[in-house]
């Protein structure tokens, strides 16, 4: 008969705990559909916060995990002892190897394992300052530890943004309950950091390398770099240089002092390590032994997650620090030692079989194993080990048809901040979502890192508050006014956002004079010349795909019109990469900025598949219309808000040169494609023309408010091309271009302020020839190639920006050729 699982809420005599029945009282209030809302805000809230990722995010379920000041003193006192244990075996295991030399631990678990990196020299420091461990609750009542988490221990930024969603999002169930905080821990952590760095003389240099911007992960190492002041970097913007690690900005290199590795450590280093697809830092390790840098966890600690591990922490415990295990691991045996005919011959559906080395590797039920794993077991028994598989504990959770019971696993964190280890008093505790899979597993982790997930609660009755370490001395630090460590490659992001800004801004304004004309042209020469010359600016931009729509009847035009909402429209291509780089600057950006970015993609998006269902013309043009207007406003949010939300440096200078290069591009290629209409130089045809410049620019209103209704080509032109008090002209532009690169470049070295004096200059010479010229209309039609040409110097300028701030470090060049080594394993999401 299987164990009966023990209830969270329900003591031994079927009565409710008492620390669960006030909490039970704030439940029953509120009822089952107010929290099932409230988890439905929380859930929006997580996904504005963390923007696109690979997938949904971990929701946070509204009912917490409660543990008694008690309990949890208990658990952190094993957790400590496990913690000691690990770095002492590791410490033997890379050093002397006594443990293998006397045959406490046998060879055939360390050295086959993934997790053992064959290094040169000894390590500096400790290999553990961070750690984690996952508990489940068995029949019996007692935790039990499934797994060990050393290598990346992810979860704490979730339980950080679980805690404040609870907070933000369910008040009442606060109410008259004293629950310790979680943000001293990370206070803690962070002075653990500058400790680390040992420095006297400077301010340390922090960071935290993250495998990229795509990935569930993404969002927790936002979370982490922006509590612990860390500057959030992939490996192309580092590099070791003179045996010490750099971060490269748009400023040069600075100097980086502690290393947060939250990626997997055999990818770190790919000159000493195997590596893999995961681009690493070479040299790293080698600056680490130096003691140059400092890498939390060591990427070495890996082996610590080795599965086999279990079935010797006893005798670990015992050899290691004289003491028996408080907090004692899920039963597991070891068939090499145990015996495999004792194995088969107990009943089978009581145990997990799994590979003994490798923690990504899947489990199986041991009366569900295929022959071939049979006999494969019989012969290398050293390549397994049994898991007993308990029944965790459950507790309710809010589901859409109701409150219903569900099992848990609960991770806790713990950090060593250089004389001892503190715990932090909460944690990550998540819905196990298929019973069939063993807790802990890389199975189980991959199905459940986009799952329910619950705050873990912590009560303040006889409790230590925690007390971080004496932070050292620290220099005074001199006063910064610029972009101070904006990597390269983000420098390069926020530039890449303001052209797609830019860019969705101009296509709507294509569209809105596009949706004017189409089907309502009066049959005049001039009407028709203008819509063709609208039609060919949106082929121009990539609205509508090739010149067929051009001299086409008005079905065609219109089922041209329709496709732009597709997906593969520019609009629904173009938010989809605002998207992309806006959640890799999710940590250089104001949340209030970050969310309206993230909500207003969304809602685009899917107003643009709204509008692709309508069905006749009248409603394509209606809905289409109207999508546009929204383009248009969201571009014009966005813009007010890094005006007022954005420092006048680093990235909003990047975002606002991407802006304005790009800006000043479609200004000029607009004028050369509307001058280029046949027949332009004729008196109609050119007045035509110039109206539709100002409606494009959006300049029609400041245009007759000068002028009146007389339109000639000279006062046009210079409106938009000289004017810098006008927006959306290209002075304008060019002067706010000038002012970005005086800031980022004053030395002025690198040419760039004399080629945006260039282009300033062409531009009047331009107006001058086309004022000074008998006739005006003659002189604007022949300025088509010149424009071009002032257009791919602002190209150039573009290219030299982006050479000169975001290319600091050539890329390294494999010599003799190079190899990718692929591991075949389930992602580990751990």
């Amino acid at each position: 008969m299987a164990p009966i699982p023990v209830d969270e809420m329900v003591d031994g005599h079927g009565g409710v705990r008492p620390h669960w029945r006030r909490l039970l009282g704030a439940i029953s209030d509120l009822g089952h559909r107010e929290l099932l809302e409230r988890g439905r805000q929380m859930a929006r809230a997580l996904h504005d916060q963390t923007g696109p990722t690979e997938g949904a995010a971990a929701r946070c379920d509204p009912v917490p995990l409660l543990l008694t000041a008690h309990e949890f003193a208990r658990l952190s006192e094993g957790m400590v002892q496990r913690a000691r244990v690990l770095e002492a075996a590791l410490r033997d295991l890379y050093g002397p190897r006594d443990l293998l030399a006397d045959g406490v631990l046998p060879p055939s678990l360390i050295y086959p394992a993934p997790g053992f990196l064959r290094m040169g020299g000894p390590v500096a420091g400790a290999f553990l300052n961070f750690y984690a461990v996952d508990l489940i609750r068995g029949p019996d009542g007692a935790w039990r530890v499934a797994a060990d988490r050393v290598a990346r221990a992810n979860g704490i930024g979730q339980a950080l943004e679980n805690r404040r969603q609870m907070t933000r999002t369910l008040p009442e169930l606060f109410a008259g309950r004293e629950v310790q905080p979680l943000s001293p821990f990370f206070d803690a952590w962070q002075d653990s950091l500058h400790h680390l760095a040992g420095l006297r003389d400077r301010n340390p240099g922090l960071a935290l390398l993250t495998p990229g911007p795509r990935g569930s992960l993404r969002a927790e190492h936002v979370i982490l770099a922006r509590e612990l002041g860390c500057v959030l970097a992939e490996a192309g913007d580092l590099a070791v240089r003179d045996g010490a690690l750099w971060l490269k900005t748009v400023r040069g290199l600075r100097r980086v002092d502690v290393l947060l590795l939250r990626q997997d450590g055999w990818t770190v280093d790919p000159l000493e390590l195997e590596g893999g697809s995961t681009p690493g830092i070479a040299g790293l390790l080698d600056a680490a032994r130096g003691g140059a840098v400092r890498l939390v966890n060591h990427p070495a600690s890996g082996l610590a997650e080795v599965p086999g591990l279990a079935a010797f922490m006893p005798a670990l415990g015992r050899r290691l620090i004289g003491e028996d295990l408080l907090l004692p691991d899920v039963p597991t045996r070891w068939p090499a030692r145990d015996g495999v005919d004792a194995l088969l011959s107990d009943d089978r559906g009581r145990w997990w079989l799994r590979d003994s080395t490798d923690a990504r590797a899947p489990a199986c039920r041991l009366d569900r194993a295929k022959e071939s794993m049979l006999a494969t077991l019989c012969r290398t028994p050293d390549r397994f080990v049994a898991v007993e598989a308990l029944a965790p504990s459950v507790m309710p959770s809010i589901q859409p048809a109701g409150i219903e019971p569900g099992a848990i696993i609960l991770r806790l964190f713990a950090l060593f901040d250089g004389g001892g280890w503190q715990v932090m008093p909460g944690g990550l505790a998540r819905l196990l979502s298929d019973p069939d899979q063993l807790p802990g597993s890389a199975m189980d982790r991959a199905r459940g890192a986009h799952g329910v997930t619950k705050d873990v609660w912590v009560t303040v009755e006889d409790s230590r508050n925690l007390v971080g370490i004496a932070a050292p001395p620290m220099p005074v630090l001199a006063i910064r006014r610029g972009q101070g460590d904006l990597p390269s490659r983000a420098a390069d992001d926020f530039f890449w956002l303001g052209r797609y800004l830019e860019q969705l801004e101009d296509a709507g304004r294509i569209l809105r004079v596009l949706t004017r004309r189409i089907g309502r042209v009066d049959g005049s020469p001039r009407e028709r010349a203008e819509l063709e010359t609208v039609l060919r600016l949106a082929v121009h931009a990539g609205l509508l795909q090739g010149e067929s729509v051009t001299g086409a009847g008005f079905a065609t035009q219109m089922r041209a019109l329709a496709e732009i909402t597709l997906e593969a429209g520019l609009p629904q291509r173009l938010l989809s990469e605002i998207g992309r780089v806006s959640a890799g600057l999710r940590d250089r950006m104001t949340i209030e900025t970050f969310e309206t970015i993230v909500q207003g993609t969304d809602a685009l998006r899917g107003r643009l598949r709204e509008a692709r269902v309508a069905g006749d013309a009248g409603r394509t043009l209606e809905r289409v219309g109207r999508v546009t207007d929204d383009l248009l406003r969201y571009g014009a949010t966005i813009s007010g808000l890094t005006a007022e939300n954005m420092v006048r440096s680093g990235g909003r200078q990047f975002l606002e040169l991407g802006r304005r290069i790009e800006r000043a591009s479609s200004i000029l290629t607009a004028i050369a494609l509307i001058l280029r209409q046949k027949d332009v130089s004729q008196r109609g045809r050119m007045e035509g023309a110039l109206r539709l410049m100002l409606e494009l620019s959006d300049c029609a209103i400041t245009y007759r408010s000068r002028y009146f209704a007389v339109f000639q080509p000279a006062p046009v032109l210079d409106l938009l091309l000289l004017d810098d008090g006008n927006p959306r002209g290209v002075a304008s532009q060019m002067a706010m271009v000038a002012r970005a690169l005086a800031d980022l470049d004053p030395s002025g070295g690198t040419g760039l302020a004399e080629a945006v004096s260039m282009v300033m200059e062409r531009l009047r010479g331009v107006v001058d020839d086309v004022l000074s010229a008998p006739q005006q209309d003659v002189a604007a039609a022949a300025l088509p190639d010149r424009l071009l040409d002032i257009h791919a110097a602002l190209r150039d300028l573009g290219q030299r920006i982006a050479r000169r701030f975001f290319v600091v470090l050539m890329p390294p060049r494999a010599v003799g050729g190079s190899r990718t080594v692929e591991r075949d394993a389930t992602p580990d999401e751990s």
